[in-house]
């Protein structure tokens, strides 16, 4: 019997239009009252995974920046960090990187350069991230100034043109991506997985008794550490032959099925 469900957001809870629908809604809320727990488990910071949580329904516990912070509210419960030298290395890196939009996850804060974070308010409208993002152009001083550690690296741009290979042969470093044109960098060790199971451990329950839904690699560790794994059908054919079952996709509610499904 599956009594706690993870939901990635982006390709998943939200639909193209990054919007939760109504059928999301009432599907979480139908699982909750059946006393299934529901959580948020994100490549997002803690402050979009907290207002979406809210926004569907979910329990305030929620899983973000890749796995590698765990919040209970605004009470941080775990958070994994990438080590020196290498976090150090891998901002020096990807900063020198030109057309590379960066966000850069430190600690709690999300930091952005002003030219990125004018291109963002374009195409990026949630009023959750922009509300608490900090802008800077100086990010390691910035991060230096505030003794802020290095949490997740998420760069935009087809990974074809910048040479990724240099952060994955960082040590200490795990670097997984959200969708075909990005890349994610974290602590080694710390994913959505690892995160979920922190989760679950709270709530008291097995990861036997946990279901996972997402669409992306980084949805892989939650996949593969859980009883039931589902998959939606915009996920590449590698994330979907980790699932147990495959969800519609997040155009046709997907989210909503898989919700339903673990009640059945």
């Amino acid at each position: 019997m599956i009594k706690l469900i993870s939901l990635d957001l982006d390709g998943t809870l939200l639909d193209p239009r990054g919007r939760v629908t109504e059928a999301s809604k009432a599907a979480i809320a139908k699982a909750r009252a059946a006393g299934v727990q529901v959580v948020v488990n994100t490549g997002r910071d803690c402050h979009e995974a907290a207002w979406f949580a809210q926004e569907a329904g979910c329990g305030t516990l929620s899983a973000s920046t890749g796995g590698a912070l765990v919040r209970d509210g605004g009470r941080t419960l775990q958070r994994w960090d990438v080590p020196e030298p290498a976090a150090r290395r891998a901002l020096e890196l990807a900063l020198s990187w030109q057309g590379v939009g960066l966000l850069i996850f430190a600690g709690e804060r999300t930091l952005v350069t002003s030219a990125y974070k004018r291109e963002l308010e374009r195409y990026y409208p949630f009023p959750a991230f922009h509300q608490n993002v900090a802008v800077t152009d100086d990010p390691i001083g910035y991060m230096e100034t505030h003794s802020l550690p290095l949490t997740k690296l998420h760069g935009e741009l087809d990974p074809a043109r910048y040479p990724v290979q240099e952060l994955a042969a960082l040590e200490g470093v795990f670097l997984t991506t959200s969708s075909s044109h990005d890349f994610e960098l974290v602590a080694a060790g710390a994913d959505k997985g690892r995160a979920l199971a922190l989760i679950a451990a709270q709530y008291g329950v097995s990861l036997e008794e946990c279901a996972a839904v997402g669409d992306s690699e980084n949805d892989l560790e939650a996949l593969r550490a859980v009883g039931l794994p589902i998959a939606m059908d915009n996920a590449p054919q590698n994330v979907k032959d980790a699932a147990a079952r495959v969800a519609p996709s997040n155009a046709e509610d997907g989210a909503a099925w898989a919700v339903l499904s673990c009640l059945e």
